[in-house]
């Protein structure tokens, strides 16, 4: 299977962008509820 470069960076960019975004909104839920315990 070959895969250019372009095709690479897509990719990447296509499972990091969510992956990032989940985590920031799992690190802000989680800091909302140690903040208020």
């Amino acid at each position: 299977m070959e895969v250019n470069d372009l095709g690479f960076v897509a990719t990447i960019l296509f499972v990091l962008v969510p992956a990032l975004f989940l985590v920031i909104l799992y690190i802000q839920t989680a800091s909302r509820e140690g903040n208020k315990s």
